[in-house]
């Protein structure tokens, strides 16, 4: 119990209070016992005994890489990632390893050279280093910024919720090159979507991309014309002002709401499936309501959605 208080007492000071850890992480950070983070990732749900060994191996792996650039930053900028906690550093390379477990061909094109994530104590730390909203994606930087306590915030209730850091690796997939392993490209499409992806690329999976989101489109532009005989798009307005919020809208639904986006475009959940190796919903019995509630309850307010800037890739 003196080790669980002492695990929170240093979160507490140094974000001053603002980030609150399960006890599921402080724990991890006492004992190093990494099974204590099964709630933080819903893949292990699906999973054999064996390949949740091979899920945390990749963790490992992930968090112990030398281009896993993780670092903390204190306010006036001061580098204290020495002073980051271990449960930090696991969520974000569990993050990644839950979106690349069967894809593993794509992250490692993907750490090839260094991704850079910076966590923030406090949201002053945050904006004093340019940061907008709670989390961004800096493309100057080339590097996803978020505040410490977003990382915790959607995993107080029985099964995990909102996930802002998987919202802003869709940003920072789409400007990922993964044929020449560069970051910058930013055409709206995730690695493994392009023919010059080379032996990553998924034909069947962007096949179906171009399809759903056609689809998603033009059920959105029926809404902005007052046509309300066609069905609502899956995404809320938001993710619809451009290709880069598509992206990071629709890859945080995939693993929040399988179920509903498979029922409302399946050629577009298709997608999903077939460029990240497996079906999120083996992962859910029922999905995380709140994308769901919130985007329907848009769509049937009657409201007329803004205008969009999206596009869609030729065949």
């Amino acid at each position: 119990m003196t080790d669980l208080k002492s695990a929170s007492t240093k979160f507490d000071s140094l974000t001053n209070g603002q980030c609150r850890p399960q006890t599921a992480a402080l724990n991890f950070d006492v004992t190093g016992q990494i099974r204590l983070l099964d709630h933080y990732f819903p893949i292990v749900r699906m999973l054999s005994e064996g390949e949740i060994e091979s899920f945390y191996q990749l963790v490992q792996h992930i968090a112990e890489h030398p281009n896993f650039d993780l670092q903390l930053i204190g306010p006036k900028r001061k580098n204290i990632t020495d002073q980051m906690p271990s449960a930090v550093r696991h969520l974000v390379a569990g993050h990644l390893a839950e979106v690349f477990f069967f894809r593993q061909d794509i992250l490692a094109r993907f750490l090839h050279t260094a991704r850079h994530f910076q966590i923030y104590t406090v949201p002053e730390a945050f904006q004093q280093d340019g940061g907008v909203a709670g989390g961004c994606y800096n493309p100057a930087r080339e590097c996803i910024q978020i505040v410490m306590s977003r990382l915790f915030e959607g995993f107080n209730g029985t099964a995990p919720g909102v996930c802002p850091f998987l919202h802003e690796l869709g940003h920072m997939l789409d400007h990922f090159d993964a044929g020449c392993g560069s970051m910058g490209r930013c055409e709206g499409l995730y690695p493994g979507l392009r023919v010059s992806d080379g032996d990553v690329f998924t034909p069947a999976a962007r096949n179906l991309f171009i399809k759903g989101k056609r689809l998603e489109l033009n059920r959105y532009l029926a809404r902005q014309s007052g046509d309300f005989s066609q069905p609502i798009p899956v995404g809320h307005p938001y993710v619809f002002q451009n290709d880069g919020e598509f992206l990071a809208g629709y890859l945080e639904m995939f693993f929040r709401n399988p179920h509903y986006f498979a029922a409302q475009n399946p050629d577009l959940y298709r997608a999903y499936c077939e460029l990240f190796g497996y079906d999120a919903r083996k992962a859910w019995t029922e999905d995380f309501p709140h994308y769901v509630n919130a985007n329907r309850s848009f769509y049937l307010s009657g409201q007329t959605p803004s205008k969009t800037r999206l596009t869609i890739p030729n065949p």
